[in-house]
């Protein structure tokens, strides 16, 4: 929404998906003529980012794939790809962090609708461990960088 450039985290209580919330921000705002167009900018907004538990799952760690394309599709007005789901973290340097857990996250989004999940390019080798009924129903794509996880999510 219009505002002045602040960021509210609310619904945690945890530390580390607060700090991994802030430093996906703090890499956008650090980055914004690369990541958005000169019209846009988070200096003129105000950002909430609601973290909710679903499921009975916590987040804990590891959501600012999730929080990144949240934030970019949001300023650009864009809505993401239909059942999409994104696993992984940026650092406020802007590297693409391994997914934690990755066979229990990809299994519990495909099982609950995701029709593709996004994962970063190190959880490559972790393939050979999901369940071909996971595979089948599933398109997971892998990104390298935060330009290619603009491209495979909008």
């Amino acid at each position: 929404m219009p505002g002045n450039g602040k960021l509210t985290v609310t619904g945690s209580s945890s530390t580390e998906a607060k700090e991994d919330i802030k430093n996906t921000y703090n890499y956008i705002r650090a980055n914004e003529r690369a990541i958005l167009s000169q019209q846009h900018s988070l200096m003129h907004l105000d950002v909430t980012v609601q973290v909710t538990v679903l499921l009975g799952v916590g987040v804990h760690k590891g959501i600012g794939g999730a929080v990144f394309a949240a934030i970019v599709s949001s300023v650009f007005g864009r809505n993401l790809k239909s059942g999409l789901g994104v696993i992984g973290n940026i650092s406020i340097g802007g590297a693409i962090e391994r997914a934690l857990n990755f066979n229990d996250r990809v299994s519990m989004l495909s099982e609950n609708g995701a029709k593709n999940v996004l994962v970063p390019m190190d959880n490559l080798a972790e393939m050979a461990t999901l369940p071909a009924t996971i595979l089948g129903k599933t398109d997971i794509p892998f990104y390298a960088n935060t330009q290619m996880l603009i491209q495979k999510m909008i």
